[in-house]
């Protein structure tokens, strides 16, 4: 699997299609739609939580990356897009899975030597 900077996926919220970017060096998280940008902001804190409008409507988008990566996009009805970026969320939990089994076997190996 090749090394990707810039993680992207595309959406349709609220009939608009929106494209949704992550760029893992410099950690700027945007969301565009065709012509506009609609959020752009680096990603330094562990949670955010800004507001933001899409096609006239609000919605809060919601990011966590402190120990799994969690992006999505919530109104007042509910939860509009579960996850905004499907595969970094799956590579975020292939390394958790890989640094607790790493850690198991270390503890393991230690206990027995």
């Amino acid at each position: 699997m090749a090394f990707e900077r810039i993680q992207k996926q595309t959406h349709i919220i609220a009939d608009k299609t929106v494209f949704v970017s992550y760029d893992r060096f410099t950690t700027r998280f945007e969301i565009k739609s065709e012509k506009e940008v609609i959020y752009s902001s680096l990603v330094l804190l562990p949670i955010k939580k800004p507001k933001i409008l899409i096609n006239n409507q609000q919605f809060t988008l919601s990011i966590f990356w402190l120990i799994l990566w969690k992006s999505q996009l919530v109104n007042t009805d509910g939860v509009v897009v579960k996850e905004l970026l499907q595969r970094r969320r799956k590579k975020s939990i292939g390394l958790l899975i890989y640094f607790a089994l790493i850690s198991s076997v270390k503890i393991g190996i230690g206990l027995v030597a």
